[in-house]
């Protein structure tokens, strides 16, 4: 009975990622259009499906576990306590208030640093973020708020209590990068990285029992991403 309690949760959310890279060869037809900008009305239509899929998550994970989604589903503690996590500098001891700031700020500029060279020889009209500032942002809240409602709170609500913490943290992880394999960057490279960053994120809800960190940081990230996109797709 546990292993289908723990397999059910699992294979939801490989159902979900199989939706979402089928998502951009959706879009079209919902073919929405704000504007001259395609890569707006793409993100539109494809924002929309997301939230679609994450709300389904959403219900799926309080069917499985309500009492663990409603507590995973607030700040949380801040200022809770983590394990030590060498590989992103998490010293044991180590608030979450100290680590959740320099993880926003180090892991930001590493993903700042690649949408950089991204960029670089590229023809670029920059005074287009006066324009797409709002889009981008809003497309960011969206993204990120969807992505971990399904990777991050679709593994952990239901799996507390019936895994350890570690291969929880882990199967996110692994399913959060393979769900970035077409991502930016992309390939096994996209993979790996969108993994570390779907291990941190789960283990800094499972410590502070909330979204606040993981979410915060995952928004950066996509600012900076779909920011970079949109230039790209725009100039």
């Amino acid at each position: 009975m546990q292993n289908i309690k723990i397999s059910i949760p699992v294979l939801l959310v490989l159902a979900f990622t199989i939706g979402i890279l089928l998502l951009p060869g959706q879009t079209n037809r919902i073919g929405i259009e704000v504007g001259k900008n395609n890569y707006i009305n793409f993100q539109i239509s494809y924002q929309l499906l997301l939230l679609g899929i994450a709300i389904i998550s959403m219900i799926s994970s309080y069917i499985l576990n309500p009492e663990s989604l409603k507590s995973i589903l607030s700040i949380g503690n801040l200022s809770a306590v983590g394990e030590e996590l060498k590989i992103f500098g998490i010293k044991k001891g180590d608030s979450w208030l100290k680590t959740g700031v320099s993880l926003s700020i180090f892991i930001s500029l590493a993903t700042g640093i690649f949408m950089y060279f991204q960029l670089k020889g590229q023809t670029i009209d920059y005074s287009l973020l006066k324009t797409g500032f709002l889009w981008i942002v809003l497309f960011s809240l969206t993204n990120s708020f969807a992505e971990e409602m399904i990777f991050r709170v679709g593994i952990n609500a239901p799996l507390t209590n019936l895994l350890s913490p570690n291969n929880i943290f882990l199967i996110s992880a692994v399913i959060f990068g393979v769900a970035h394999f077409q991502g930016m960057p992309s390939g096994i490279i996209g993979v790996i990285l969108a993994g570390l960053l779907g291990y941190v994120l789960s283990k800094s809800i499972h410590e502070t029992n909330g979204i606040f960190w993981a979410w915060l940081i995952h928004f950066l990230q996509d600012i900076i991403i779909i920011g970079s996109l949109y230039l790209l797709k725009s100039s």
